[in-house]
């Protein structure tokens, strides 16, 4: 096999195909432009200009205002907002943008440097469903609404006008930009369990999950499942959506016995995450022997946390794929 560049190796890993090295999060380019509102918002703008804290938070395409914190890394909308009081009224205050007004065109030509590599670009939706949801009314009305019957037509309807709104998004990150890997960010549960059953779940989120899916994958792009917290109990629902991968919580899930049963049907991304405290080399390196010992052979991506040093990277992705028994693809 001649060699791969990081992205024909890791749509080879999405596909089923032949890899050279288990792919990882070094084989990406993150892109998240901040020509999408909540790209600011919620503090993650990923392009050729680097942003700082200050410039942070700000409302999002929907209006809906957040305030990022520095130390989290992370906004959350202020305390006590709500858009709406009953979310059978979104039709009437909720006011869908017009994305094809975003500068396109003139954010592609600024950052077309940036973009000329030969790793995957990866872009993120960062407010799915029940995360919407949460952005209009708040946390405690939007889990009742998520089982309030009274509420389930117009739900039903906010997603579906809401997984439109994400095909014609990654549509047009596709076409303009080359985006080929999509995070679909929806958090579905707590450190100890989900926020609601996997019955609810199956009924009122798993068919617009798959219709995003579905219509990815029509055009060539892989989808992947950003959903934080203890999820295990809705993985046969995520299965179904047809998504490509989850990159779940190791804190909160047992990552490995997930792997162990469910590895042959379906692909996972496993973190590595840094201790919480300034690591050494040796401990680095101990961490990597130890994933490679405990993951060799598994049909897996790996993603590195932050934490660990470029340094201390480049010696633990040596030593992993020594492990596997694959040739690294990093310096």
């Amino acid at each position: 096999m001649e060699s791969l560049t990081p992205r024909e190796n890791f749509i080879r890993f999405f596909r089923n195909e032949p890899v050279q090295w288990a792919p990882s999060n070094r084989d990406m380019l993150r892109f998240d432009p901040d020509i999408i509102p909540d790209n600011v918002a919620r503090g993650a703008v990923n392009e050729a200009r680097k942003y700082t804290a200050e410039e942070y938070g700000g409302n999002d395409m929907f209006g809906v205002p957040w305030v990022y914190s520095p130390v989290e890394r992370g906004s959350i909308e202020p305390p006590g907002y709500t858009m709406m009081d009953d979310i059978c009224d979104w039709e009437d205050v909720v006011k869908f943008p017009d994305i094809s007004a975003f500068d396109w065109e003139g954010c592609r030509e600024r950052n077309k440097d940036y973009l000329n590599t030969d790793k995957l670009i990866s872009s993120t939706i960062y407010t799915g469903f029940f995360e919407r949801l949460i952005s209009y009314v708040g946390f405690e009305d939007a889990a009742v609404a998520m089982i309030d019957e009274d509420a389930e037509d117009a739900i039903h309807a906010l997603f579906t006008k809401l997984s439109d709104l994400y095909i014609d998004l990654i549509g047009r990150l596709h076409n303009t930009f080359g985006t080929e890997h999509i995070y679909l960010h929806d958090d579905w549960g707590t450190q100890k369990s989900t926020f609601f059953s996997a019955d609810r779940h199956k009924e009122m989120i798993v068919p617009y999950v798959t219709k995003v899916v579905q219509a990815a994958h029509e055009m060539g792009v892989f989808v992947e499942m950003h959903s934080c917290g203890c999820i295990s109990t809705l993985l046969p629902n995520l299965f179904s959506t047809g998504i490509d991968s989850w990159r779940g919580q190791p804190k909160v899930n047992d990552k490995y016995a997930l792997v162990q049963k469910y590895g042959k049907e379906f692909k996972f991304g496993v973190e590595i995450a840094a201790p919480d405290h300034e690591v050494t080399d040796e401990e680095a390196d101990q961490i990597a022997r130890d994933f490679a010992e405990q993951y060799k052979g598994a049909n897996i991506w790996i993603f590195l946390t932050r934490g660990f040093t470029p340094q201390q990277m480049s010696s633990m992705f040596h030593i992993i794929y020594e492990g596997f028994g694959q040739n690294c693809p990093v310096s």
